[in-house]
């Protein structure tokens, strides 16, 4: 069998290697594919009755923002005074943490959870145990659970890692077990990589004194048996409203107070289920296309074997057997080609985890499941059950005497003009559709991506320093002292800026602004700043810059960005010299507008900004914007100086300003390759596809063309009606296309909520693209036959 299989394979060795590489890499992007929509539509969670698991999320709104932000000491007012709960957790991240007891000192995530959060999971530990009621809130236990690849990577899977010590920041933890390998949690992703804290062990903050609003502190609930959504809804709002009274009255004043239940399966899904459903769309019509093109490989190599068929149906073979002969020769093909598209699929998945991190949860999960083995089978048999029914459709008892009577010339072994243009027209309508929609993908993301950010980021570079290890804020003042002056000190440093917040990546110190009038205006982000901040940024201030001293008065002027002033005014001049608040009590002059700091491929990162004159003033961490004259080693440099001040200290950020706003873009940047990847394929397949048919119309048409030529008509005319025949399907297709693509967008574009930034000049110059690569296509594959003689053709027949 082995041996026929290989003298079969070495007669049509380039269709076979055709076959079976065309074939992998496109199902190795439809495998890929899938395997994303089995992970965010159908894999089931790692915990017990996962149906009945809910996450409970605050919520506030006003005009200035509306979104999840809750109250540590509402949410625990809802948990103790609902009756619609069996249960409930809660989790969040907040501090950021460095492993200090490794030489490397490596940034590692710290997620603070309820001592009964694993228990309502219903997960079991890797190791020792999980948290329990000695890690309850107010017990300040110095207790640690590590994740399953943070045991692996850090401690090397140390078995005995149970009952050691561990030292996050300046504090000692014990390790009192190992999570299992496949926790997820929404909101919050690798989760598998963090390490678990008490709810009430972070270094600086305390859910029970805590007066702030954020969107980080999240509760998982199960629900009572028997209870209504509006039940539900109605108790957590009167709740909600309740708590916030007798816990944070302020925030009532400028925001209504709710809290909301989600499913934990569409929680975490979040918009990621769209994504995958259009990336796996995208891959499927890239595969009908490479179908299509493989079909009429197919249907012409069928009709190449009538004459070998014919002969043994002469010497009895039956159609069964004709049958069942090429099935499992498809099979077998299809089934290298799926083969080879797994193992292409599961390198894939390693890419996937790099591109699509913040944007699908779980990929730390990904793998080849039974639903993508499945599915894989499937593909086989539906693949090698068309392969067949196309060898056999051209086996009818009346073909096969007509190729045995034949002379094996001529028209009788040409395919139809129907079935021709039938394949070039699908292939043009599936093109068009997969090129107009990644063409808008690409339009979109690159557009966003590459926006300007508003400021000078050349050199720049960004220290977050952490102080502490330091109890005293005179000592602390003393050491930021003495690291600027260190710093100046370096020869490739030639100025240096400081600012409560870094520019990127997140936002610490966030205050409400009041106009005059008293009215709650907006959020807004308030930085600390020394007067040359603008400058090295190289800001546009409309108005005036701080001046020295201004950091000394008691009720300094500020400086507001102009995204902040257009909310305040519409006219910039009318906003200087007014006056805003950020209590309703103390107010602040406004004596400059800077130009705003934009966030490409990270909008929902743009603030509203406010800048306060002051040096630093004691506060646990400060950032110093440091503009250096050669990038080389920078940051080893910058970090040197810092621990020759004191090794006290611990550098909690340092990075370029540059590749901050970098990782902002990539993601955008990844959709822009992805569908220039899966244009370009596209485009690829449809002209190999159109070349291919035509090739194969035009050689097997040597005697009509020599006919024609015989009787007098030029190769030009030749030309020219080949390639108007062929027009006729391939515009056919195009005004389909267009107008199925138009359908489709205004369909979409009814639906509420739902905005389709349509470029219709793109749109058409796809379309007339499309067009001209179709002619060309088709061009010279004709012009090629003719060049040869086709007179030669009716000489041999």
């Amino acid at each position: 069998m082995l041996k026929t299989a290989y003298n079969t394979f070495k007669r049509a060795k380039q269709y076979y290697f055709t076959t079976v590489f065309t074939l992998a890499l496109t199902l190795s992007m439809v495998l890929s594919s899938f395997s994303l929509v089995d992970l965010v539509f159908f894999s089931p969670l790692p915990y017990q009755q996962s149906d009945n698991l809910y996450l409970l999320e605050g919520t506030i709104n006003s005009k200035g923002y509306s979104g999840p932000a809750s109250n540590s000491k509402v949410m625990s007012y809802i948990q103790h005074e609902n009756t619609v709960f069996t249960d409930v957790a809660t989790y969040h991240k907040w501090t950021d943490y460095k492993l200090l007891d490794k030489p490397s000192r490596p940034a590692i995530d710290v997620i603070l959870a309820s001592h009964n959060l694993f228990d309502l999971l219903g997960v079991k530990p890797k190791l020792g145990r999980l948290f329990n009621k000695s890690e309850a809130l107010g017990t300040q236990q110095m207790s640690v659970v590590l994740g399953y690849r943070a045991w692996q990577t850090h401690y090397k899977s140390d078995p005995n890692i149970v009952g050691k010590k561990i030292q996050l920041n300046q504090r000692r933890f014990t390790v009192v077990g190992v999570a299992p390998d496949d926790l997820v949690l929404p909101s919050y992703s690798n989760i598998n990589d963090a390490i678990w804290l008490p709810i009430d062990a972070d270094e600086a903050f305390n859910p029970k004194t805590s007066n702030g609003f954020m969107g980080a502190y999240k509760s998982v609930v199960r629900f009572k048996p028997a209870i209504s959504e509006q039940e539900i809804s109605k108790q957590l709002s009167d709740l909600s409203l309740k708590g916030a009274q007798l816990h944070a009255p302020n925030i009532l004043k400028d925001f209504t107070v709710d809290a909301r239940v989600t499913a934990f399966n569409d929680a975490l899904r979040g918009d990621s289920g769209k994504i995958v459903l259009m990336l796996l769309l995208g891959v499927c019509l890239l595969m009908l296309i490479a179908l299509i093109n493989l079909s009429s490989m197919q249907l012409a190599k069928a009709i190449t074997r009538i004459k070998p068929l014919a002969i043994s149906f002469a010497f009895g073979a039956s159609k069964k057997q004709l049958i069942i002969e090429t099935l499992k020769h498809n099979v077998l093909l299809i089934s290298i080609a799926v083969l080879l598209a797994l193992t292409f699929t599961q390198i894939g998945f390693m890419v996937i985890q790099n591109l699509a991190a913040d944007a699908i949860q779980r990929l730390d999960t990904l793998s080849l499941s039974i639903n993508t083995l499945l599915f894989s089978a499937f593909l086989i048999i539906s693949i090698a059950s068309l392969y067949s029914f196309i060898e056999l459709s051209v086996v009818k008892e009346k073909n096969l005497m007509n190729s045995l009577q034949s002379s094996g010339k001529g028209t009788g072994k040409q395919m139809s003009s129907a079935t021709s243009h039938l394949l070039v027209g699908l292939q043009i309508l599936f093109s068009f559709l997969v090129l107009t929609t990644a063409s808008h993908v690409v339009l979109v993301t690159l557009s966003e991506a590459l926006r300007d950010n508003g400021i000078n980021t050349q050199g720049k570079y960004s220290l977050t320093v952490n102080y502490s290890n330091i109890d005293k804020s005179s000592e602390r003042i003393n050491l930021h002292k003495a690291i600027s002056q260190r710093l100046l000190a370096l020869n490739n440093v030639s100025s240096l800026a400081v600012s409560s917040e870094m520019r990127l990546p997140k936002t610490v110190n966030v205050n409400q602004i009041y106009n005059e009038a008293g009215q709650y205006i907006a959020q807004a982000r308030n930085s600390l700043v020394t007067a040359n901040y603008f400058t090295e940024l190289n800001f546009t201030i409309t108005g005036r810059g701080f001046a020295k001293g201004d950091e000394q008065l008691e009720n300094p002027p500020i400086i507001i960005n102009q995204r902040l002033a257009d909310l305040l005014n519409k006219n910039s001049n009318d906003v200087l010299n007014s006056k805003v608040s950020f209590d309703n009590k103390k107010y602040y002059s406004i004596i400059g507008i800077v130009s705003n700091t934009y966030v490409p491929g990270s909008p929902e990162s743009e603030d509203f900004e406010v800048f306060t004159p002051k040096d630093y003033p004691g506060w646990q961490q400060f950032t110093y914007l440091i503009t250096v004259a050669d990038d080389n080693n920078a940051i080893a440099h910058i970090q040197q100086a810092v621990l020759e001040v004191d090794q006290r200290l611990d550098i909690n950020n340092i990075a370029s300003l540059t590749s901050l706003f970098d990782d902002k873009r990539q993601r955008h940047l990844n959709a822009a390759w992805l569908a220039i990847v899966l244009a370009s394929t596209s485009l690829l397949m449809v002209c190999i596809g159109i070349n291919g048919i035509v090739s194969y119309l035009v050689k097997v048409r040597r005697y009509s063309l020599g006919v024609k030529l015989s009787m007098g008509a030029d190769n030009y005319r030749l030309l020219k009606e080949s390639l108007l025949e062929l027009m006729q399907p391939i515009t056919m297709s195009l005004v389909l296309a267009f107008s199925l693509a138009f359908l489709i967008i205004g369909y979409c574009m009814s639906l509420p909520g739902v905005d389709l930034p349509i470029n219709w000049w793109l749109t058409m110059a796809i379309w007339l693209g499309l067009l001209a690569i179709s002619v060309l296509a088709s061009f010279f594959p004709i012009n090629q036959t003719l060049r040869q003689d086709p007179i030669k053709a009716l000489r041999n027949e």
